[in-house]
């Protein structure tokens, strides 16, 4: 059997472009093709004398003097100064007690279910951004905007309310959020850190929070806590002390987004 007939019989499909080979006849490959079936044969003839693979020989030491600056980033995040992260057993620890909190969590949500305590019509609608900041901070301040570049009647009206400094992340209020409100809200304050700085009260909102987190992540919970980790890692790098009291809370965030979550490329080596 001619082995380009074999070869047709091996095929899973068809062939597109069949071509016929007749045995009797005197097929010259000097000569230019007359015929379209003439064609292919020349080029399935010309084919077999290709390598399947192709590697360009190029001397690459004319472009070793023109390279710039290689720069390896690790997650996307700065590298934290020395003496500022913790070490592996700490991490473990740490997040030993996160998991050991998310199951009480789920246990609550149970109970208060069972009770009809879940209030989800008292809170904010996940995606009113401005009444959540007034809820958490107890004012409005739009991310990035400083007081002079707010409209001056949303000043006055801030002006005309009761103050208050806002309300820590309590078990009545994480409780009765559903995921898609944990996303949003949590979106929201990285919003808040990125531009404004970070604080104890946001960081207690922080935990709640991604104690809250469902597992599997989603893509977009997946990309708000990776990016979290960088703001908090990008922050560490500019701490002057290790005594910082921001430190602790930063590598805790860190090390949950790394360990818990299991976003390794993140996390701290630990010793």
């Amino acid at each position: 059997m001619d082995s380009d007939d074999s070869l047709v019989d091996d095929e899973l499909q068809p062939q597109a472009l069949a071509v016929r080979i007749d045995d009797n006849d005197d097929f010259d490959l000097n000569i230019p093709p007359t015929t379209g079936n003439e064609y292919l044969r020349r080029v399935r003839e010309e084919a077999k004398d290709c390598p399947q693979i192709v590697v360009a020989d190029i001397d690459t030491s004319p472009f070793l003097q023109k390279q710039t600056v290689k720069i390896k980033e690790h997650g996307g995040r700065f590298p934290a100064p020395k003496g500022f992260t913790p070490d592996l057993q700490w991490q473990k620890l740490q997040t030993a007690n996160f998991a050991e909190l998310r199951q009480n969590l789920q246990r609550q949500k149970i109970l208060m279910a069972k009770k009809g305590l879940l209030k989800r019509d008292k809170l904010p609608q996940c995606n009113d951004v401005e009444n959540w900041c007034r809820l958490c901070f107890g004012r409005l301040m739009p991310p990035g905007v400083s007081q002079r570049e707010v409209k001056s009647e949303v000043v006055m009206e801030e002006e005309t309310k009761p103050k208050h400094e806002g309300v820590l992340p309590l078990l009545s209020i994480i409780a009765a959020l559903d995921q898609p409100s944990v996303i949003r809200v949590l979106e929201y304050h990285i919003n808040w850190f990125e531009a404004t700085g970070f604080s104890d009260k946001q960081g207690m909102w922080f935990y709640a929070l991604l104690v809250s987190l469902q597992k599997p992540l989603s893509p977009e919970a997946c990309a708000l806590i990776r990016s979290l980790a960088r703001s908090c890692g990008n922050l560490r790098a500019t701490l002057e002390s290790p005594e910082d009291p921001r430190l602790v809370p930063l590598n805790l965030f860190i090390c949950l987004v790394s360990r818990y979550f299991d976003q390794t490329d993140l996390a701290d080596p630990g010793t």
